[in-house]
């Protein structure tokens, strides 16, 4: 019989405890899930979704929070994540301190090298935690939008991006995926 080498479940206390960073880092059921530095244009499609939702957010009567990563999030008991990007209805305050600990409304994921892990395993985990929509963006050009219960109806998006969660939103995504901006 041969038993394969398992690398031990730390609490989310353990977790909190590590080092501050800069880096991708992941609690899921007790296995911590680093993600390798994201590239320049991973983070520069994040950077004009973020600005377009901050914009957005500001001409609202009530407070939105736009934020992205790298800042915790607790989804669950032992499950603390760092989506892109999210939206949460309400106001963060300014001297909260530690993982944030209201579920957003919604979550984005700008595709990278571990993509099964954003489009399947961290859609399935904002499902359980009760997020209301997940972007999945891919750098190439495309956002698919799942909503619905369980995060199980997709649309693919190529060309405008305005959902019902967020009223008078409206992202024109060829903009968005231009190599250059006019």
């Amino acid at each position: 019989m041969t038993s394969a080498a398992q690398r031990p479940l730390i609490t989310e206390e353990e977790f909190l405890r590590l080092p501050e960073s800069t880096s991708k880092i992941e609690l899921v059921d007790g296995e911590v899930v680093v993600s390798s530095s994201p590239g320049y244009w991973h983070q520069e499609v994040l950077a004009r979704i973020v600005v377009a939702l901050r914009s957005w957010a500001s001409k609202r009567k009530s407070p939105v929070t736009v934020g992205q990563a790298p800042l915790d999030m607790h989804f669950a008991p032992g499950r603390i994540l760092q989506p892109d990007a999210f939206v949460l209805f309400g106001r963060i305050p300014r001297a909260h301190q530690g993982p944030i600990d209201r579920v957003p409304e919604l979550c984005i994921e700008v595709l990278s090298s571990d993509r099964l892990y954003d489009r399947v395993t961290k859609r399935l985990l904002y499902a359980a935690a009760g997020v209301q929509e997940y972007w999945v963006v891919e750098p190439a050009g495309a956002v698919e939008r799942w909503s619905g219960r369980g995060l199980a109806r997709a649309a693919a998006l190529r060309q405008r991006l305005a959902t019902p969660l967020l009223p008078g939103f409206d992202l024109n995504l060829p903009r968005v995926f231009a190599t250059k901006l006019r």
